[in-house]
């Protein structure tokens, strides 16, 4: 076969090459920077607008629960588009330089994608590119939560260190716990891997989970913007 002609015995897609699904140094090195990544988009934006005392000027002219919705929810966005980017990018990128081929469960049997570190593993060989939008949609669903989380913190302290690195520091304490009891603490930023390095958790506890997270963040946020607009 053609692809056989370079000695190369393996089939090599945009799938397989894709920084999600080819677990390596690189692959870390973004997941694990993905509290630090979505804190410094448009999450700071509300920060900003506190330690500036912007806050106290803006609540003369809006409603003050208009101004948290709308600074949340581009904080949201904001924060997901800091790894939805990139792993497009990285995805059309692998896209234009490989062949669009599906995975093959023998030719590709060095890079499998199992249930033990895969959600929903049994597309990667039936229809990938489904499982490459759940999977952006994970992390972007991940980065957002943790742009709110920054959000939520800046509302509560004037120190722009704190509002950056907390998620960052809370990150890291969950990836050495993911590690040392893996069923019972689960790392966001290891688990929106594709090829996952550590323990999956069923996934209706991780979107439980999130949504309950979501949900204490934005009431914080509303608590802490009040609290603020009386200093």
């Amino acid at each position: 076969m053609v692809h056989y002609l370079d000695g190369n015995q393996y089939l090599f897609t945009p799938y397989t090459q894709w920084i999600s699904f080819n677990t390596n140094a690189w692959t870390i090195a973004l997941f694990l920077g993905m509290p630090l990544l979505s804190a410094l988009s448009t999450s700071q934006l509300i920060g900003e607008d506190v330690r500036t005392g912007f806050y106290q000027h803006i609540l003369q002219h809006k409603k003050q629960s208009n101004y948290l919705i709308k600074s949340l929810l581009i904080s949201f966005i904001g924060g997901a588009l800091t790894i939805v980017i990139p792993l497009l990018i990285d995805f059309y990128g692998m896209w234009f330089f490989l062949p669009s081929i599906d995975p093959d469960i023998i030719l590709n049997s060095n890079l499998p994608l199992v249930p033990a570190t895969s959600y929903f593993s049994q597309l990667y060989y039936t229809n990938p590119n489904l499982l490459v939008s759940f999977y952006i949609g994970l992390a972007g669903l991940s980065a957002g939560i943790y742009a709110i989380f920054s959000s939520m913190i800046a509302l509560y302290t004037n120190n722009k260190f704190v509002s950056l690195g907390s998620g960052f520091v809370i990150t890291m304490i969950f990836n050495v716990l993911s590690s040392a009891i893996p069923k019972t603490v689960f790392s966001p930023v290891l688990i929106s891997i594709g090829l996952s390095p550590v323990y999956l958790p069923d996934l209706w506890t991780v979107l439980i989970t999130y949504c309950v997270m979501l949900c204490i963040f934005i009431i914080l946020g509303f608590y802490g913007g009040r609290k603020r607009a009386y200093i």
